[in-house]
């Protein structure tokens, strides 16, 4: 059995250069994808946070009243033209 065990020793020392880099080709793959979900994650997070001011802002905009209109009638704002016309009719 202690023959068993040096014949292991010998060959990973032999092979310890290519552990030593296959592991940190691991370690560095593994940086590497954290670092690439953490910006995802990031990046999903403040995009949603811009949909979301963007979408507020439109709601404003579209609840501003639209001054350039041109069925607006100054005349008729109060209901004016309309009550003149039913009183005609009625007489």
């Amino acid at each position: 059995m202690s023959q068993e065990k040096v014949e292991r020793y010998k060959q990973e020392k032999a092979h310890r250069k290519e552990n030593v880099e296959k592991e940190k080709r691991k370690k560095k793959a593994g940086r590497m994808i954290t670092w690439a979900v953490i910006l995802v994650v990031c990046g999903g997070i403040g995009a949603a946070i811009g949909v979301t001011f963007y979408n507020d802002y439109q709601a404003k905009l579209a609840a501003r009243p639209n001054y350039a209109r041109e069925e607006m009638v100054v005349s008729d704002l109060t209901g004016v033209l309309a009550e003149t016309e039913a009183e005609t009719v009625a007489e």
